[in-house]
């Protein structure tokens, strides 16, 4: 098992990294970090390379990488347009392979909810169509693969539930294409956590955090317990991330990862 911490939540700076957080998430002795693509995309080229440097100071990795798209590139709808999709994805991914990220989230609530009027199927078609022609070519192309992330029904219209998240990936039906568990969407959707045996097969991440992305540095909810037992009656030995809020406690984010730890 990799553990990791996510920045987009736990960042006062979301546009730009946060290096006294960096250097907590590795104090704390997480495996890897995990950022925001959208914001690596758009650094400056120094920027960029001083982020490398400092990761490699910190002797952290970056096995995962969130927020695949900007909301400004949409990747359904009659607004799409496959060739600024394709830019982004070539620097963006580009500079993943750089960082050492082996698998990106797509949840992207903002680029692929669907327009009104549009249907669900509608939509398939052409989600499917767009990361056959543009996602698997670049991921091929840097060596990466993509988990597809279900987001709860308060934030998107599309690909909500962990069924949903698995039809994609059944239908695409390639290696490159896989699914991400994010637990506290799932309780907000309240599925059932038994689910999870049903999508085992292709789940390669998972995100946790309590209600309103809080960090579990005491304990569980009674539904993110029964969700790491499923997990931990699976074998699943993957990534997992904290998509949470900062600590409280000034040990909190080391305290949240032993706890996590413990229960695998």
């Amino acid at each position: 098992m990799r553990y990791g911490m996510c920045t987009d939540i736990a960042t006062k700076t979301r546009g730009e990294v946060e290096y006294a957080l960096l250097g907590r998430i590795a104090e704390a002795g997480f495996d890897y970090v995990e950022f925001p693509l959208m914001m690596i995309e758009t650094l400056s080229d120094e920027a960029f390379e001083k982020l490398l440097g400092e990761l490699d100071r910190l002797k952290l990795a970056c096995d995962c990488s969130c927020n695949y798209f900007p909301g400004r590139i949409k990747v359904v709808g009659p607004t799409a347009d496959k060739n600024e999709i394709d830019a982004y994805l070539d620097k963006a991914m580009g500079r993943a392979a750089r960082m050492g990220v082996r698998k990106i989230v797509f949840g992207s609530n903002n680029s692929r909810n669907l327009p009104e009027g549009e249907s669900q199927e509608q939509g398939y078609d052409e989600l499917c169509k767009m990361i056959e022609e543009s996602v698997i070519p670049y991921c091929r192309k840097y060596g990466i693969y993509v988990v597809m992330e279900p987001i709860r029904r308060q934030s998107a219209n599309f690909v909500i539930t962990l069924a949903d998240g698995k039809k994609v990936v059944d239908r695409i039906n390639q290696p490159e294409i896989m699914l991400l568990a994010d637990l506290m969407h799932m309780n907000y959707n309240e599925e059932d956590p038994e689910s999870l045996r049903d999508v085992i097969g292709p789940l390669r991440h998972v995100h946790i955090c309590e209600w309103d992305r809080v960090l579990p540095e005491e304990g569980y909810s009674d539904y993110l317990q029964h969700c790491l037992r499923v997990l931990k009656s699976l074998g699943y030995n993957e990534t997992i991330s904290f998509e949470a809020k900062d600590a409280v406690a000034p040990d909190g984010l080391k305290k949240a990862l032993t706890l996590l730890k413990q229960q695998f």
